[in-house]
């Protein structure tokens, strides 16, 4: 029985450089410091640092999801979809924030 070995798009293996990570992770941690100084210095204006920090999260999960999740490696269509709902995630947020802002 001869098996047939040929190399399929569902198992290709992507190799990151260290430098690669590296940079993803810096970008990590530099997003993470912009958080906490939103958290601590914008205190006073509270709906726009909520909005910052989720900007800023909103960030680095498009991070993990491209170089941890290996979307940046995936067919097109799983970014298509991604962006479909972090679209969705801006539009409830937004709608949310409109809410708060206009109850007495």
């Amino acid at each position: 029985m001869q098996h047939d070995h040929q190399h399929s798009p569902q198992h290709d293996v992507h190799i990151v450089s260290y430098k690669e990570h590296a940079s993803t992770f810096l970008g990590l941690i530099l997003l993470t410091i912009m958080t906490v100084t939103v958290s601590v210095f914008g205190a006073e204006i509270y709906t726009l640092s909520v909005l910052t920090a989720l900007t800023i999260a909103s960030a680095k999960a498009v991070v993990v999801a491209l170089y941890f999740m290996h979307l940046k490696y995936d067919p097109k269509m799983y970014r298509f979809l991604i962006g479909i709902v972090l679209l969705l995630f801006v539009v409830f947020s937004v709608l949310t924030l409109i809410d708060y802002l206009i109850r007495p």
